[in-house]
């Protein structure tokens, strides 16, 4: 029994006692309780407010394997003003010694259990308070305003094991300031291919995307201040979506989503806050690696619909960027590195973009306060970049205490770049280009005309930032390429033998198509003898898929003989199509000497006729004189 009222009046002086928060024992903190705080009702202190109220709630779980007595929750603070982001670093990696509010009936203190044991594994939640008067007075006041502090809780407890101590205790972050820091944020407004350069859908994604993601997004870009970055394929699109259009093949109306989704945009453009990224959106640190920067970049520029060129251009580049990369995007007004920080001025500007994944770990009812502070601390209005749902919901969640402002680099700034990271190449990517490439050329060579396919567009559009796999790229570049002509259905057949019965003869020779598209070609002859037996080539000659053309082969002879003459069929630029196919030619006067017999023979034919007619007619009229004179 005496026992018990000892251990009450030890609770009881603690509880009346403010002093310093101790050192956090070795394994107090972390082993007996998680403390997690949820939620704090202001991000921002306004220390000239004596009245205003600061409430921390949360949860705390007991991890350890044994129970604990006497639980109570402290409001806690630090009273070190915190002035630069080292500073502020500095205190939320190793938490200083701080000091406990412990006035119960103020609300700094929750007391959760007394000689009741909180059992392993129990769980509950709590709410402690202090007014800006308890924070601004005493030895532990806040000295100053235009600073971070840290606000907290610090459990103590009697575990079985030991005396009363510390056995849990969390911090959040808020600023003490009566303005709004400045910040910028660029929303970038891209997705992953799904339209093929030609104009076709492959599939519905981006009508899904258009009223679910993109539409968070666009939302975001349209708060006061913020810039978006759109990828103009995307925009260009996403117009065509507007109008008539064809999904797999199939033709669909014009969506009136796209249309409004697109109309928004130009609203932004008409306000000043869009820039435009390349188009496409390629990875340009990949596209380096891949040691294909220089074709992407130009590709990009190139396939750039005209009504957006005035845009301001700018790229987003991430880990892996350096001095060198920003020196190859010729031409770009701006470049956001993204986990560097700081920033450069010049042509372009190079821009940092810091990692949200801090404040992202957080509770999402203690965000706002370190997203204030950080602002409030940076040495120039930091830049956040918005990719995702996730990370627009977190931009916003402390727009009632910033300002936003259009992001620009200090004269006297410099950037630090992101750790150096090693991008892997995608070299399988590459050759599907090439391969692309060669397969475009040579189906032009072989109609004689320019293919619907854009290997401009395709380029940039492989390259993708929406693409995280090499496969999923490849994928996309072999959708797009039609297929490989295959030559060998090309053929061409002539006699295997002529001869020639005079300097020039004709004999035909037959063009067939096997393929499902028209054909322009050529025949070439390569002669064995070209100083006895020459052929001019033959062509262009057109043939119609799955179809025919014979055409006249005319060879020249300029002496007799026999000669091997091979035939080739070509593209219209000359490219081989299969094996030649060899033809003896043989030349000959015989035919020259015939007609001169025949010409003869038929004079003397002609003549020995004449002579025998009048023969006959003198040996009748001998005989009809002889007849008169009887």
């Amino acid at each position: 029994m005496v026992g018990r009222w000892v251990r009450a009046l030890l609770v009881a002086t603690l509880l009346a006692v403010t002093g310093l928060a101790l050192p956090r024992p070795a394994a107090a903190a972390g082993d007996l309780l998680e403390v997690e705080l949820t939620a704090v009702s202001t991000p921002t202190l306004n220390l000239s407010d004596p009245t205003q109220v600061v409430e921390l709630s949360g949860t705390l779980t007991n991890v350890s394997t044994e129970p604990i007595r006497y639980v109570n929750v402290h409001f806690w603070r630090l009273s070190t003003a915190l002035t630069t982001p080292a500073q502020l670093d500095a205190a939320v990696a190793e938490v200083p010694l701080g000091a406990r509010l412990v006035d119960e009936a103020a609300g700094n203190l929750h007391i959760l259990t007394r000689e009741d044991e909180f059992a392993p594994g129990q769980r509950a939640d709590f709410q402690v308070r202090a007014t800006v008067a308890q924070l601004t007075t005493g030895q532990y006041a806040f000295p100053r305003d235009e600073a971070a502090y840290l606000l907290g809780v610090q459990v103590r407890g009697i575990p079985a094991s030991g005396g009363n101590q510390v056995v849990g205790e969390d911090q959040v972050v808020v600023a003490a300031t009566t303005t709004q820091p400045e910040v910028s944020t660029v929303v970038e407004l891209t997705a992953p291919p799904s339209w093929l350069p030609t104009g076709e859908f492959l599939d519905d994604s981006l009508t899904d995307e258009l009223s679910g993601r993109l539409d968070t997004l666009l939302t975001s870009a349209e708060r006061d201040g913020v810039v978006a970055a759109v990828d103009p394929a995307l925009l260009e699109a996403v117009t065509r979506m507007a109008d008539e259009h064809v999904v797999a093949g199939v033709g669909r109306s014009g969506s009136g989503v796209a249309l409004r989704w697109a109309d928004r945009v130009a609203a932004l453009a008409a306000a000043d806050r869009l820039w435009r990224l390349p188009y496409g959106d390629p990875d340009l640190v990949r596209a380096r690696a891949t040691e294909r920067l220089e074709q992407v970049w130009a590709a990009a520029d190139t396939a750039t619909p005209a009504p957006w060129r005035d845009l301001p251009l700018a790229a987003i580049v991430g880990a892996g960027a350096d001095a060198g990369l920003i020196a190859a995007l010729t031409g770009a007004d701006t470049v956001v590195v993204v986990g560097a920080d700081g920033a450069t001025a010049g042509s372009p500007a190079v821009l940092g973009a810091g990692s949200s994944a801090t404040v992202a770990a957080l509770p999402e009812g203690v965000r706002a306060g370190r997203m204030v502070a950080d602002a409030l601390v940076a040495d120039a209005p930091p830049l956040r970049l918005v990719t995702t749902e996730a990370e627009a919901a977190l931009d916003a969640a402390a727009d009632d205490a910033l300002r936003r402002i259009r992001p620009a680099a200090p004269e006297d700034s410099t950037i630090t770049w992101p750790a150096a990271a090693a991008t892997e190449p995608w070299p399988a990517l590459a050759e599907a280009l090439d391969e692309a490439g060669d397969t475009a050329e040579f189906r032009r060579e072989l109609m004689g005309a320019e293919e619907p396919a854009d290997l401009t567009r395709l380029t940039a559009l492989s390259f993708s930032s929406g693409f995280r796999a090499e496969a999923d790229a490849v994928t996309y570049v072999a959708a797009t390429t039609p297929a490989r002509v295959d030559a060998s259905r090309i053929t061409l057949k002539a006699a295997q033998s002529f001869v020639m019965g005079s300097r020039t003869n004709t004999f035909p020779a037959t063009v067939t198509n096997g393929l499902g598209i028209p054909i322009q070609v050529r025949i070439e002859f390569a002669s064995d003898a070209p100083q006895r037996i020459r052929v001019p080539a033959v062509g262009p000659v057109t043939v119609a898929p799955g179809e025919s053309a014979t055409v006249d082969i005319t060879p020249e002879a300029s002496a007799n003989g026999v000669t091997i003459v091979r035939a080739q069929l070509t593209t219209i630029d000359g490219t081989p199509l299969g094996a030649p196919v060899p033809i003896e030619i043989t030349a000959t006067d015989f035919g020259r000497v015939g007609w001169i017999i025949i010409v003869v023979s038929g004079a003397v034919v002609v003549g020995g006729t004449a002579l025998r007619i009048r023969a006959v007619q003198r040996e009748r009229a001998l005989k009809e004189n002889r007849e008169s004179s009887q």
